[in-house]
């Protein structure tokens, strides 16, 4: 879904104090991707199928693992930081649109393009069912604008699909913000994030308050769900300004109280989801998501190699962050075929439930696993041989780094 899930990983760099921003590997970001797909897969292999007659614990596990939904929010923040500061880094060189689309889709097209081969290939075999079906013209999916028959369906459509429309929104953005961020003089680019964001909240709240009838429209239309975009965005444009940063990072004492403060609201969040889940995301959630996924990623950011970020750079977790993009694009896929095969309704009410599940989790990061070591890996090398030209580009971007915590 994701630059966040869609990891551009480089090499290590032998002299990373001389490379832009963009070409360091943080190792928590990595993490962060591990965690956001972890928060997806529990919440679709678990918190969304759990069987209510399992009892008031089952209900309660489903109320908590919901909060796995936010796991997209956490990807577009993201992918907004990671994206929008290669952007700003490279923006002056002459070859900027050619080396960033090219490595866009070496990236991006062969997991998708897999997963739509696999995804036609079942629907043309089986009559359209919950899983499989031609409810969404095959050509959106090869445009990435599914998000927008989602909308004009009033529908998810193929269970086995429906997680790609936040991919579309992703790649609607790579379309649009390397122009944006090329035409835009250095000194309005910050102005503009801000504007952008905060039009694309309003008008979430706007359209629900319009459109109550279709609940997809804020939740799947591009120009809605920008603000965790524009978020990330932000900050790697402050993080590439040495001085804004340096302030910042003098505040990191209170960015770290506000980040638990934000986390302290997650009950409070999740009992409003129980009450009035549209209304909760379209008017504050979302917004609260990314004002609590910015805080995250900002304390992350400033607290390098620290102890209470030791879990990101687990190799468990960066693991799971590197295979995260096939993993959420293929997971609903083997989830529907194994519940198929079974002959039964996807719920989590007996073991036999969750051994298809256990199945379907293992098929799913098998394939990713295979996919990355043998496919993506290689390709993500091939597009970095295509350099971006010298030529009136910004050779170094350098912040001052913020003191370790202990």
């Amino acid at each position: 879904m994701h630059a966040s899930l869609i990891d551009d990983t480089h090499a290590p760099l032998r002299n990373p104090e001389l490379a832009p921003l963009s070409d360091i590997r943080i190792s928590e970001i990595d993490g962060l991707r591990g965690v956001a797909v972890l928060l997806v897969l529990m919440w679709h292999f678990v918190g969304a199928v759990i069987s209510p007659t399992l009892g008031a614990a089952a209900k309660a596990m489903g109320a908590i693992l919901i909060f796995g939904r936010t796991g997209v929010d956490l990807f577009f923040v993201l992918s907004g930081f990671l994206i929008i500061g290669i952007l700003v880094d490279r923006r002056n060189c002459n070859n900027y649109f050619i080396v960033f689309f090219a490595r866009r889709a070496l990236r991006i097209l062969p997991p998708y393009s897999l997963l739509l081969i696999a995804f036609w290939a079942l629907s043309a075999l089986v009559s359209d069912n919950y899983y499989f079906g031609t409810q969404i013209p095959w050509w959106s999916y090869a445009t990435f604008t599914q998000n927008w028959y989602i909308i004009k369906l009033n529908s998810w459509g193929p269970a086995a699909s429906s997680v790609t429309w936040s991919v579309a929104i992703e790649e609607q953005f790579y379309l649009v913000f390397p122009i944006i961020v090329y035409l835009t003089p250095t000194r309005f680019i910050i102005p503009l994030l801000l504007s952008i964001g905060f039009c694309s909240i309003v008008a979430r709240a706007s359209c629900f308050m319009l459109l109550p009838q279709n609940p997809y429209a804020p939740y799947v239309a591009t120009c809605l769900r920008l603000d965790g975009l524009c978020a990330g965005g932000l900050l790697a444009v402050i993080r590439r300004d040495a001085k804004v940063w340096q302030k910042l990072s003098a505040l990191r004492l209170m960015i770290l109280k506000a980040t638990v403060f934000f986390i302290a609201l997650v009950p409070i969040f999740l009992v409003a989801l129980q009450r009035s889940p549209a209304a909760t995301m379209f008017f504050w959630g979302h917004t609260y998501l990314t004002i609590l996924y910015s805080l995250v990623l900002t304390a992350v950011l400033q607290t390098p190699g620290a102890r209470i970020t030791g879990a990101l750079r687990s190799k468990p977790l960066r693991q799971l962050g590197s295979i995260s993009y096939t993993t959420y694009l293929f997971h609903p896929l083997f989830i529907g075929l194994a519940f198929i095969a079974a002959g039964k309704r996807e719920e989590l009410g007996s073991f036999s439930d969750a051994a298809l599940l256990a199945a379907a989790m293992l098929a799913t990061l098998l394939l990713s696993a295979a996919s990355y070591r043998f496919v993506e890996r290689k390709l993500v090398a091939f597009g970095h041989k295509l350099s971006y030209s010298p030529s009136r580009c910004s050779v170094v971007t350098r912040v001052v780094p913020a003191p370790k915590a202990r």
